[in-house]
């Protein structure tokens, strides 16, 4: 059996899965829902304030949210590889010629699409509030959340793989995101953040992204931060899938 007739087997696997716990699909899109419904109305007030000086809010505020829907709806993934571990399904890849790469790379597009399709569900939701879509520019935001997603996805697969364990998982998961969204500025941008926060931010890979999302999102594609952020992210997703990769290779020898 060919590389890619693997791969759309491993993919319509996980994607029916996904499709068969509906609670998680409800909250997937009714979390974001909730930040436009209950905290963008806040934001109102912040209309001229620095990263606020033109267009609609949700024209901010919405971009840090997909790129919230991006991160961890790949940081998490790992939990239900643990649980595949644990059922031994894992194990009996080991006697099959299935390709190792199909395997990695089946399960991480299942989690971009869900990604994807959360993200057009929320910006049609936020359109009747207030958001300007420049479409053209939102292109570019999903080939964004796209990177984002798969860089998490595979680095949450690796870990699932490395340690085995919700509980040695969690931690590590609960103490990378928190300082990595602060640090993107997803729900204020971080012009209004003091500034040496401002330069601790340039260290986050995930700022780079809810900054090119907001150009994006506000018209501007050829602005030179949209650059940046395929520059940093392209080459962190490459060390990630590297070691993704691997580390299924020895899971799965």
């Amino acid at each position: 059996m060919s590389f890619f007739s693997n791969l759309q087997i491993y993919y319509i696997r996980k994607v029916k899965e996904s499709l068969h716990n509906p609670g998680f699909l409800f909250m997937a899109v009714g979390t974001p829902l909730m930040y436009l419904l209950l905290f963008a109305p806040m934001l109102q007030h912040f209309t001229g304030m620095p990263g606020f000086t033109s267009g609609s809010v949700l024209n901010v505020f919405l971009p840090g949210v997909v790129v919230v829907i991006a991160v961890y709806g790949g940081l998490y993934v790992g939990f239900g590889l643990v649980d595949e571990i644990r059922q031994g399904i894992i194990e009996r890849f080991r006697v099959t010629p299935t390709s190792r790469l199909a395997m990695l790379l089946g399960s991480v597009l299942r989690d971009v699409s869900g990604v994807l399709v959360q993200t057009l569900l929320i910006t049609l939701m936020a359109i009747p509030f207030g958001l300007k879509v420049y479409w053209a520019g939102f292109i570019i935001v999903m080939i964004l959340l796209a990177i984002i997603s798969a860089l998490f996805a595979a680095f949450s697969y690796a870990l699932a793989l490395r340690l085995k364990s919700e509980d040695a998982i969690a931690p590590i998961i609960q103490g990378i995101s928190l300082p990595i969204m602060l640090l993107a500025g997803f729900l204020l941008p971080m012009e209004m953040a003091p500034h040496w926060l401002q330069v601790a931010a340039h260290f986050n890979p995930v700022y780079y992204a809810v900054e090119a999302s907001r150009a994006l999102m506000g018209g501007q594609v050829n602005t030179p931060v949209v650059f940046q952020a395929f520059a940093v992210l392209l080459p962190v997703m490459g060390l990630v899938f590297w070691w993704a990769i691997r580390s299924y290779k020895t899971a799965v020898a």
